[in-house]
């Protein structure tokens, strides 16, 4: 059974979810028009990718509210740091009073209350999702810049950059690797996931199966023809659904054995940060422990042998 790819970007797990929410790149949408004088001091985040940037860059000072998925230990980079600031469900009513000069959104962020606010002559920022790191660095200085911390954000690119210099490959080795979630949702090429893999010197299993952008592999073309390495985001008993329960599937089990599996926490890649390389990191340390086992080794080194004429 082929993979089946999503119109857009539709999924009913957490995860997916969060995307809708999400929204983060290149979008820049500063509409109050004239440039400020000063940077912003009371800044808001409807989004929780832009949540994690304007903790990372700011002083709590100077974050007037956060979106409340910024506190979610599983969703969040900083959600240690989120729980001490102020947050709002992403209603106009909410945010008018705390008299933003700066709101951070994503491109599918509440779309009423960006369209209100705009009409009000508040500045919006309104970022896309990125899916590589070539983006990450461009909209993290493109926020710095918008809050006057453009040190900062070189500061956190330059560590991102050290991070995935020391995740580098060293040979040219790609064990496959799947994302795997509940009810069998995963990420093909194009994606932030995919990015991550290739940083980690890993190929994307739902790429390479015709998958693009984020769709569904079936349990049964997974178990058939398993990838090297299975990822998942959560563990299977924090879902207690049918579709929670794929992960632990009895033909997933056999297939791709324990030391086959690794889990990366979902705050490190739902959005795209500086805290991505981190996931690079993790991957790579996982794919080394691959590569020393005798029948990893022995595929991939098939797998890019020359072809017998």
């Amino acid at each position: 059974m082929a993979a089946r790819r999503l119109p857009g970007p539709l999924a009913p797990t957490l995860w997916s979810r969060v995307r809708l929410l999400a929204g983060p790149a290149l979008a820049f949408c500063l509409c109050a028009g004239a440039a400020q004088a000063a940077p912003p001091q009371r800044v808001v985040s409807l989004n929780l990718c832009t949540d994690q940037l304007a903790v990372l860059l700011l002083p709590p000072e100077r974050i007037a509210a956060l979106s409340f998925l910024s506190r979610d230990e599983d969703l969040s980079y900083v959600a240690d740091r989120a729980r001490s600031l102020p947050v709002v469900q992403g209603q106009a009513e909410e945010i008018l009073p705390l008299a933003p000069d700066l709101v951070l959104a994503g491109t599918f962020t509440t779309r009423p209350t960006v369209a209100l606010l705009k009409a009000r002559g508040i500045p919006v920022l309104e970022l896309d999702m990125p899916h590589d790191f070539a983006a990450i660095r461009a909209q993290l200085r493109q926020v710095a810049a918008a809050l006057g911390e453009e040190a900062r954000g070189e500061a956190l690119v330059a560590a991102m950059d050290r991070t995935l210099a020391l995740s580098a490959p060293a040979d040219g080795r790609r064990p496959s690797a799947l994302s795997f979630a509940p009810g069998g949702f995963t990420s093909g090429a194009g994606t932030l996931s995919a990015a991550v893999m290739e940083a980690a010197g890993l190929s994307n299993y739902a790429g390479g199966r015709g998958l693009a952008g984020y769709g569904y592999l079936p349990v049964e073309e997974v178990a058939a023809a398993p990838p090297d390495l299975l990822v998942a985001d959560t563990e299977p008993e924090a879902h207690p659904s049918l579709a929670g329960r794929l992960l632990s599937h009895p033909a997933l089990a056999r297939a791709v054995p324990a030391e086959a599996r690794t889990r990366i926490r979902s705050g490190l890649w739902t959005c795209g940060g500086p805290f991505t390389a981190e996931a690079v990191a993790q991957l790579a340390a996982m794919r080394t422990r691959l590569l020393a086992g005798p029948q990893v080794a022995a595929s991939t080194d098939a797998a890019h042998a020359p072809a017998e004429r």
